[in-house]
């Protein structure tokens, strides 16, 4: 094999590594904190907050198992609604990488294990994971 055969083939191998680690970067989903606040009257505020990381974020799914959301507030830009079982919110503006929205959630159970998936423009960011 020729040395400009070789140094093809190393320069394409590269190219293509170089390829697949740039996708596994750009694929990464965000990061969630919480925290929970116990309210009157058996009302627990949890603050959820998500962190950007390589993607923009448009859209936030949320599904709580015990089905204990009461209400759900979203920082300016950002529209929500449940039913509480499931909490969406989305936004004409991007989520950028670094960045941070928090989300106020009411709930009637301080048990917190929401499944949490996120969405770019067109489709779901990373795979779901539980918060």
């Amino acid at each position: 094999m020729s040395a400009l055969k070789r140094r093809a083939i190393v320069v394409s191998t590269a190219l293509l590594l170089m390829a697949i680690a740039g996708q596994a970067v750009m694929a990464a989903a965000p990061g969630f904190t919480k925290s929970v606040t116990p309210m009157g009257d058996g009302v627990f505020m949890v603050r959820v907050r998500m962190t950007a990381s390589g993607n923009d974020v448009y859209a936030l799914r949320l599904i709580d198992p015990e089905a204990a959301i009461v209400d759900v507030f979203a920082p300016r830009g950002w529209i929500t609604v449940t039913d509480g079982e499931e909490f969406l919110a989305r936004s004409g503006n991007a989520l950028k990488h670094g960045k941070t929205v928090e989300f106020v959630i009411y709930s009637k159970s301080d048990k917190v294990a929401y499944t949490w998936t996120a969405f770019g423009k067109l489709k779901q960011i990373g795979k779901p994971g539980t918060l």
